[in-house]
């Protein structure tokens, strides 16, 4: 009933007041809830939020939505997370999700489009107490905006004990203070953030007298709309006295008179009531009196919820599930502020759960206009500034963004800026000026010089003289002439609306004496500059100045160096007091440094390669490597030399630096090669038949000589003996030089032939003929083979190795199935005859 009587005065009493544009017209919270007070009565929407506590939204001055977040994630204006705005913690996974005000926006004062984005830590994920900030530009993603790269998850504090309260409140200065809470005591921390960023040393209030200690973690705050009281619902409910000015919190104020649950909390619109919720029951306290025991005593419920907000359309709103709870007139007392349950239903397929968004705040400036009146402007341009010097974010009438502004034309012109240092407030500065035609005034002056080397100071005839423009471009007050030739500035006095030019002729008498010198351009450090002084016999007076920090004023002077490097050198000769000349030129100053090489090793063996590591002066040409028997081979820097030595001895290997100047410089050190044991097992050998080892060693002997022996075989002896085929190898290490060489030998099956046992004389091109299929042995001398049928008469007989073998006829006759002996005879060596008889089947 109370649900349908609501909707019945709707229209008269409870959305009669339309919603201003405001920033936090637009809702995100809960399981994909949302609110849309751009509408009377306020519509329902579908958001892309999932969160069971915390959340904040935006909108722009018009009320239309921005992003909303949840602290942990934030999405566009389509419910779609921006591209880089997930763990915005920047810790791996979402932490505020449970944090009772987990989540704050703040748009950064002073720059426009950007804003912050507050993450706090909830008391179960670990990270209680963690206060971090992400930045969003509203310009990135196509307009729809990011987080800014590199400004996510930015640091705040950790201070230890931190509950899961935390609200903002605009301050006196254009800057925004944000409040978080410290657990099991009455301290409170008081961020600035202005259009300078964060600051992340805080302004702490501690030690309040009055307000008591707090009851838990979770919970919710809220700042009065007159900014002077500041109220703490967590388990307890306490209420201080606020200075927006320096974000101090004061004077406390118990009010729970020992019923603890608080959760939500929030002021009505006049400031006169404290609504709180505990989710099973919800309060209206009175604070007219502003006193502890007559505010306590007002205590009176009037329904139930979770959090509890203040909506842009003057509502109070309390959380409760599928709906949201309205308190229609919060300034009235008592049961007059009708407080109706579920009278804002939500998007079917959503819901509250525990949180309702955050404080939405703007800085709000403001307005100074100034205007300034110039009849006449007596220049061609002239330069407009601000009244304020020390303002932000200069805007002219054009779009220029500079401090200062050139204008050569009459008109009316405007600037609007920022004053963020003093006072909170926005500037528009008009100009009204009006250019008149100057007066032309010409004069001209004569310069004679004593010599062409002679310079001229000049300067504006008229004074006092501004604006003055020269014939190279230049401006200011005076101007060096160096040579003959016509010179000319113009420029405004304040005497007269009237534009000067001062014309300067430059005259010099013909004929130029120069002073000069010659020497040596490079030299070795070892060696005397000679400096031989050209210059004509007119110059009387000389100052020679070196980079060194020496200086001669003979006129023939030497010099030695104390250091390599290249020098400056400069003489200036006098022929009078005024007409002087200088010369210079740079000489560079060869030295010789420590030349050596670092061999990776200096004893190895025949065709290994050791690398030398040069140390030379870097100021070397070239470096110069020798080694005996090839040819020298050159190296620029300090690259690394690889060489290999074939034969064994002792080679000295020289270096050579190619210096600029100073004699090239060499440095010699020996390698020392061992020379390769010599492995020598013979020709491949044969195993035959009859043969039941093969004995294998090293025919070369090395007398005197001490070598570890090791086989394939494993072994370590002399020689090894050889039952079976295949491949046999040695190694020998000279036990004194650790050098190694290694022989090898095949021993082949080389005396046996392979015989079938039968054969299938079809005609179809497959196994037609008897015969050994293979003769492995290379050797054979002689070969006999003869076949006899099961009587023992001869059906069959060859001597030929080479021959196709029994087709199995006799004469042309084929002969029948059955089984047929053979008898082979090979004669592989003189003196090693084989013989082979077995059984052959005939098949057809």
């Amino acid at each position: 009933m109370k649900h349908y009587s609501f909707f019945l005065l709707l229209p008269i009493f409870v959305w009669a007041k339309q919603a201003l544009a405001q920033y936090g017209n637009i809702w995100a919270f809960g399981d994909k809830a949302g609110v849309d007070f751009n509408y009377s009565p306020p519509r329902p929407i579908e958001t892309g939020i999932n969160t069971n506590e915390g959340s904040a939204t935006m909108c722009d001055t018009r009320g239309n939505l921005l992003f909303y977040t949840d602290g942990g994630t934030v999405w566009d204006r389509h419910h779609n997370a921006m591209p880089n705005g997930t763990d915005l913690a920047g810790v791996g996974r979402n932490i505020t999700a449970s944090t009772s005000q987990g989540a704050l926006i703040i748009p950064w004062p002073g720059n426009e489009g950007f804003y912050y984005i507050f993450s706090l830590g909830s008391l179960e994920s670990g990270y209680n107490g963690r206060l971090s900030y992400s930045i969003i530009d509203m310009s990135l993603n196509n307009g729809l905006g990011d987080i800014v790269a590199g400004e996510k998850g930015k640091i705040v504090a950790t201070p230890s004990r931190l509950t899961e309260q935390m609200t903002a409140v605009y301050g006196n200065t254009c800057n925004v203070w944000l409040l978080v809470a410290q657990r099991s005591a009455p301290v409170t921390y008081a961020y600035n953030v202005d259009y300078r960023g964060v600051d992340t040393v805080p302004v702490v209030s501690e030690r309040i007298q009055g307000g008591g200690i707090y009851g838990g973690s979770i919970g919710s705050m809220d700042v009065s709309p007159d900014r002077k009281k500041v109220a703490f619902a967590h388990g307890n409910l306490v209420l201080y006295d606020f200075d927006a000015g320096t974000g101090k919190l004061s004077k406390g104020y118990r009010l729970d008179a020992g019923f603890t649950g608080h959760y939500g909390v929030a002021f009505s619109p006049d400031n006169s009531k404290l609504y709180t919720a505990t989710g099973s029951v919800a309060f209206q306290f009175d604070l007219s009196s502003n006193d502890t025991i007559t505010m306590t005593a007002s205590r009176l419920e009037i329904g139930e919820g979770w959090a509890v907000k203040r909506g842009p359309d003057d509502r109070i709103y309390l959380a409760s599930g599928a709906g949201l709870s309205v308190v229609a007139y919060p300034d009235l007392a008592g049961r007059a502020c009708n407080y109706i349950k579920d009278g804002l239903p939500l998007k079917e397929g959503t819901s509250s759960i525990l949180g309702l968004p955050n404080q939405a705040l703007m800085v709000t400036n403001k307005k100074s206009y100034l205007s300034y009146y110039d009849t006449i402007v007596c220049a061609d341009s002239f330069l407009l500034f601000p009244t304020l010097q020390s303002g932000i974010n200069y805007k002219w009438q054009d779009g220029q963004s500079a401090k200062q502004y050139s204008i050569d034309t009459s008109g009316i012109y405007w600037v609007t800026y920022q004053d963020y240092l003093s006072e909170c407030k926005d500037y528009a500065d008009t100009f009204h000026l009006n250019f008149s035609k100057n007066t032309r005034i010409y004069t001209s002056t004569f310069l004679r010089g004593l010599c062409k080397a002679d310079t001229f100071h000049v300067a504006a005839r008229t004074s006092p003289a501004w604006n003055e423009q020269w014939q190279d471009g230049s401006a200011g007050t005076g101007h060096i002439i160096r040579g003959a030739g016509v010179y000319w500035v113009t420029y405004q006095t304040d005497s007269l609306c009237a534009s000067y030019a001062d014309t300067f002729i430059a005259v010099y008498p013909d004929g130029d004496l120069k002073v000069s010198f010659a020497a040596d351009t490079l030299m070795c450090l070892q060696d005397m500059l000679i400096l031989t002084n050209n210059s004509p016999e007119e110059y009387t007076r000389f100052l020679w100045e070196l980079d060194d920090g020496s200086s001669y004023s003979v006129r023939q002077p030497q010099h030695r160096f104390k250091e390599g490097g290249n020098y400056y050198i400069k003489l200036k000769g006098w022929i009078s007091t005024l007409c002087f000349d200088t010369f210079s030129r740079s000489v560079y100053v060869d030295s010789v440094y420590p030349l050596h090489f670092v061999a990776d090793r200096h004893t190895l063996c025949v065709g290994e390669t050791v690398r030398f590591y040069p140390f030379a002066d870097t100021g070397s040409m070239w470096l110069q490597w020798h080694f005996s028997g090839t040819e020298d081979m050159i190296s620029r820097g300090l690259s690394v030399m690889q060489h290999a030595f074939s034969l064994p001895g002792t080679y000295p290997v020289t270096l050579k630096s190619v210096n600029r100047a100073c004699p090239d410089t060499y440095f010699i050190d020996t390698i020392g090669l061992y020379p390769l044991p010599l492995v020598d097992l013979g020709n491949d050998i044969a195993l035959c038949p009859g043969e039941s080892v093969k004995v294998i060693r090293n025919r070369h002997s090395s007398p005197g000589e001490s070598y570890n022996t090791r086989w394939s075989t494993g072994d370590t002896t002399a020689s090894v003996e050889v039952r079976t085929p295949g491949w046999y190898s040695l190694t020998l290490t000279d036990s004194a030089s650790g050098c190694a060489a290694t022989g090898s030998v095949l021993v082949k099956k080389d005396c046996y032939t392979d015989i079938p046992n039968a054969f299938t004389p079809n005609h179809d091109g497959i196994n037609d003929y008897f015969f050994p299929k293979q003769l492995l042995s290379s050797d054979v001398l002689s070969f006999t083979m003869a076949v006899f049928n099961r009587w023992g008469e001869q059906v069959f007989y060859t001597n030929n190795e080479q021959g196709k073998g029994w087709d199995g006829s006799v004469k042309g006759k084929e002969q029948p199935e059955g089984v047929y002996i053979y008898v082979i005879s090979v004669q592989v060596r003189p003196g090693s005859t084989e013989r082979y008889t077995g059984n052959l089947t005939l098949l057809r």
